[in-house]
């Protein structure tokens, strides 16, 4: 067994940790976390149950690409299904989108 960080070199200590998903928490796990990066490391069995409950909550896979398009003078982004239905966005629905970088938007549902 590894004990130290792959990604920095730090010591690795076992602990219970929250494990979030878009902001969403899916419970408490055991984790090989490092005290010098905070970069955490789950063992197979526990990644298995994190992925269920994932699946569970229905936020498995929920990061895909679209495309920007155009309608008269505005560019369109368009939001895939399994997304829009997951955060319970429907047509007409108010969001307030803003720049957090010069590579990144953040889009808040009202």
């Amino acid at each position: 067994m590894i004990n130290k960080c792959v990604l920095c070199g730090g010591k690795l200590v076992r602990k219970i940790v929250i494990y979030k998903v878009w902001g969403i928490e899916l419970g408490k796990f055991l984790a090989r976390v490092c005290v010098k990066c905070g970069e955490q490391w789950f063992d197979e069995t526990t990644a298995k149950k994190i992925e269920k409950v994932e699946k569970e909550k229905g936020l498995f896979n929920l990061s895909k690409e679209s495309k920007i398009s155009y309608s008269g003078n505005s560019l369109i982004l368009r939001i895939p299904k399994k997304i829009a239905k997951a955060m319970h966005i429907e047509k007409e629905s108010l969001v307030l989108i803003y720049p957090t970088g010069k590579n990144k938007l953040e889009i808040e549902i009202r």
